[in-house]
């Protein structure tokens, strides 16, 4: 991380340390569940603590996908933060982390990598690569066994109450026995600061449930390694962010025969 990414972090844990201290209440805190606030404060913080941040959506980016929080709020629980409609937000207090942890000691199932060596060559080592990968090489179909479609990309809905919804992917499909199914991605890049979240997997579960409740919901989650060495993770159709679990977790390689001369 470059110095200049150690600033801003450190900026961003003043300006939300003091937010959510003006909020926390200093009896019963115990009992508190969910701390709702208006956009309006992250600037009245930055202001308290006498910085600057250009970019305020970042920052709520920042403690749901990259960074935990400071100490001094971690020692009163788990938190993240929510939207809860236009210009308004929400501390919610979680029973467990809010990001989740992959099984790494798992063994490399190696798949002829199908992706054209052109698409290869141009494709960044990122999470587009990695989608690119995965679709090409049909991994989806692979890891749920049955027959998916690609649907659409880089979904955005809105939710009462909780706001704008994102979602990277989504693949339609049916299996055997003609039951059909909706399959909703999370995906991330492989820096290791870009972790799934639990929140992120119920608001899948949601969207599915909201626009197609005809389909059978299998909320899955990529992350690579890098774009030849991938994650998937299936997680359970249940849209409590605290209670929603792991169902299978495979590791995909994408090898290529060697040329021969």
């Amino acid at each position: 991380m470059d110095e200049s990414k150690k600033e801003d972090l450190t900026i961003y844990d003043k300006v939300i340390e003091n937010l959510f201290f003006k909020k926390f209440p200093e009896k019963n805190s115990e009992e508190i569940t969910e701390i709702l606030f208006p956009k309006t404060d992250f600037e009245a913080s930055a202001q308290a603590v006498g910085v600057k941040v250009e970019n305020i959506p970042d920052i709520t980016y920042t403690y749901r996908v990259r960074r935990d929080f400071p100490d001094s709020i971690l020692k009163t629980g788990h938190w993240i933060i929510e939207p809860r409609g236009k210009g308004k937000y929400a501390f919610v207090k979680l029973q467990r982390s809010p990001f989740v942890s992959i099984q790494e000691e798992l063994t490399e199932i190696e798949i002829m990598n199908a992706l054209p060596e052109i698409v290869e060559k141009y494709t960044a080592n990122d999470e587009q690569g990695m989608l690119s990968s995965i679709r090409y090489n049909r991994l989806i179909d692979i890891f749920t066994k049955v027959t998916c479609f690609h649907l659409q990309s880089h979904i955005r809905a809105y939710n009462e109450g909780k706001g704008q919804i994102e979602i990277d992917e989504i693949y339609v499909g049916i299996d055997q026995e003609g039951r059909k199914y909706i399959f909703p991605l999370e995906a991330k890049s492989p820096d290791k600061r870009d972790r799934l979240g639990w929140i992120q997997i119920t608001n899948m579960v949601q969207y599915a449930k909201e626009f197609y409740p005809e389909l059978i919901c299998r909320p899955l989650g990529a992350k690579p390694i890098d774009k030849n060495n991938i994650y998937l993770i299936e997680f359970e159709n249940i849209s409590d962010v605290n209670t929603v679990k792991i169902k299978e977790t495979r590791r995909y390689k994408l090898i290529r025969k060697n040329k021969t001369t």
